[in-house]
């Protein structure tokens, strides 16, 4: 086998295995114990972050079997008894799906955009959370913590969201093909 075959499969490898293992991170991350009293409250929202970023991309190196499984994950990792699981990872699914549907809106745009319509989906992941984990204990939850992660998730995402924009891989353009101009390198126009 070629010197140049053997990397650029291992670049082909390494560029459908970089958004799991992304995601991966950030699930464990949420594990993490930290001195900061809301930023660790705030790290189960983290990989919504993460789904939000690579479905912006490169949705299809995010199938919908590994957001199901990490999201499974997360709610096994982080809830207690009685807790449901399963609620992380429809919630994965529906931004991946929300993410999709309204590519157009959301890539090539300005930062705020972009930011905005995080901030929507996150507000209705924090909601599908919290209405579900009530619904299945079947007790009055206090909206009040899961409203401090949304907070601390929203001022963490200009921080976050360029890091994860250089890791993931990008469109060429971010436009559609017949849109592409057919000037060489070197030609101008008139």
């Amino acid at each position: 086998m070629r010197a140049d075959g053997l990397l650029a499969m291992l670049d082909r490898w390494g560029r459908w295995a970089l958004p799991g293992a992304v995601l991966l991170f950030f699930v464990l991350l949420t594990l993490a114990p930290l001195r900061a009293p809301y930023l660790s409250g705030a790290l189960p929202l983290l990989p919504a972050l993460v789904v939000f970023q690579f479905s912006l991309a490169t949705p299809e190196r995010l199938p919908g079997p590994l957001l199901l499984a990490m999201g499974i994950l997360l709610d096994l990792l982080l809830g207690g008894p009685g807790a449901p699981v399963g609620v992380s990872a429809l919630g994965f699914v529906l931004i991946r799906a929300a993410v999709v549907n309204n590519r157009r809106y959301l890539v090539g745009v300005p930062f705020l955009f972009q930011w905005f319509g995080f901030c929507l989906l996150v507000l209705g992941f924090v909601v599908l959370v919290w209405f579900f984990t009530a619904l299945w204990t079947w007790t009055a939850i206090d909206p009040v913590p899961a409203l401090m992660q949304y907070a601390v998730v929203i001022v963490l995402y200009p921080l976050l969201a360029p890091l994860l924009a250089r890791v993931r891989a990008r469109d060429p353009l971010n436009v559609p093909d017949e849109s592409r101009g057919t000037a060489r390198p070197g030609e101008t126009t008139s």
